[in-house]
């Protein structure tokens, strides 16, 4: 048996891509997961965790927002919240191209490694807790959804309902 603990889905696809088909394979986003999967208990809940470890200093405030994928938080200037991998991975998602418009579809491919199946419970789900996150933090990026399409990452410092984010510009 392999076990990957990855941070995020792209990771642990690439990982199961890298085994043979015959080997089981147990992918995880945490080393936490990992041990409650191999003791027979559920994961640890991402909301359940209740203290963060200080990411180690870099000497600079973030003028942009930032997310840091190796302890899974979003910065916004000296303010950090823990995000949940599924949380990670979609932010992760939908700043990789800031300008699109990403469809469900294409959100459940990436985020959750598999076809979109109709309902959008899920992504709505992930997306209500990650939109409180973001205002908690302070951020002026937020996640607004296209109707009938899908969603899309906007500074809301800039006019207009189709205004995007320009990271190379973000204060």
């Amino acid at each position: 048996m392999v076990i990957a603990i990855a941070a995020s889905m792209e990771e642990r696809l690439r990982v199961a891509s890298l085994v043979s088909e015959h080997v089981p394979v147990l992918l995880v986003a945490t080393r936490e997961e990992a041990l409650a999967l191999l003791a027979g208990e559920p994961p640890p809940a991402a909301a359940s965790v209740s203290v963060v470890p200080d990411p180690p200093p870099t000497g600079e405030v973030a003028e942009t927002l930032v997310v840091d994928s190796d302890w899974r938080l979003a910065r916004w200037g000296e303010a950090s919240i823990p995000l949940s991998p599924l949380e990670h991975d979609l932010l992760v998602c939908l700043l990789d191209e800031p300008d699109r418009t990403w469809t469900f579809e294409r959100i459940h491919r990436r985020v959750w490694g598999n076809d979109h199946l109709g309902g959008r419970d899920d992504v709505q789900s992930v997306v209500k807790r990650l939109r409180r996150k973001l205002r908690d933090l302070g951020s002026p990026y937020a996640i607004r959804a296209v109707r009938g399409v899908g969603l899309r990452v906007v500074d809301q410092r800039v006019v207009g309902p189709h205004a995007t984010v320009d990271v190379s510009d973000a204060p």
